[in-house]
């Protein structure tokens, strides 16, 4: 009796051995994926800090610019002030002027979504894709807007990677809730020239699609856009959507889509749309 105690003790033992190593390896790995992510965004805040980069609501870019929501062809709205008396843009042309890349800078208020947007020559548009804001090698890399667009287009794509760590676009899909979007409903886009607000008034799940795929795909559908193509683009959007918000753009109002990775299936795409309203 006393040998059989002794031998399940040993085991027990060993099970909890072998159950510590397991909590300890799976902790190390996650230390592995966490901490480089933590430093990653430390550095963003670094660049912010360092370009004095001053906070600014959305709102307090309408009311300096007075702003409706109607936007000429170019994207700047029709007959209004572009906000840039919001705040002084001059952070934003010293970074420009650090690295030409730059194009803006990119903030949902209430959120960790706080950080400059890069724009790579056609010839590599993914460049930023694991490279910081000095394109040196970076896991979380950078915000980036993709091929065949730009901040000035009909319509145009930012990336960014959906990290675990919750930064960059890990939150992105938070807008998949009504409420949410509705409380998180305009984003800030500055650039070296101006104060933009983006009203966001769609939500949804997708994937990337084989080249010869006729389906929609919202990253072929930026640049320049015709009036078909645009209205084609927004009615495809509007069928996609999980949220339902009593927000809609109309021609020839710019679009901007934020977009990132998601699982739902395989090369899963997590996509919030809004427009131009400033």
């Amino acid at each position: 009796m006393k040998r059989k105690k002794r031998l399940t003790s040993v085991l027990y033992c060993a099970l909890a051995v072998i159950l510590i190593g397991v909590l300890a390896f799976a902790g190390y790995q996650a230390l592995k994926i966490y901490i480089p992510q933590s430093e990653e965004s430390k550095e963003f805040e670094s660049v912010k800090q360092e370009a004095d980069v001053k906070d600014i609501s959305a709102q307090e870019i309408i009311d300096a610019a007075g702003a409706g929501t109607g936007s000429s062809k170019s994207g700047s709205p029709a007959g209004k002030t572009s906000g840039s008396a919001a705040a002084d843009n001059a952070p934003f042309r010293a970074l420009n002027k650090s690295n030409s890349d730059f194009v803006g800078w990119l903030s949902i208020e209430d959120t960790v979504i706080d950080y400059p947007v890069m724009k790579s020559a056609e010839s590599d548009p993914e460049f930023y894709l694991h490279r910081d804001f000095d394109k040196n090698y970076s896991f979380s890399g950078t915000l980036f807007i993709g091929e065949g667009c730009n901040a000035d287009s009909d319509a145009f794509v930012i990336y960014g990677h959906n990290m675990n760590s919750g930064s960059m676009f890990g939150s992105l899909d938070s807008y998949k809730s009504g409420s949410f979007a509705l409380a998180h409903k305009d984003i800030v886009f500055r650039t070296p020239k101006e104060n933009r607000v983006y009203r966001v008034f769609a939500a949804f799940q997708t994937k990337l699609l084989p080249e010869d795929s006729d389906e929609f795909a919202y990253y072929r559908s930026v640049g320049e856009l015709s009036r078909d193509e645009y209205d084609d683009a927004l009615e495809n959007i509007q069928k996609m959507s999980l949220i339902s918000l009593n927000e809609a753009p109309k021609y020839p109002e710019q679009i901007m889509f934020l977009s990132t990775c998601y699982y739902h299936t395989d090369e899963g795409r997590f996509v919030v749309a809004a427009y131009r309203i400033v």
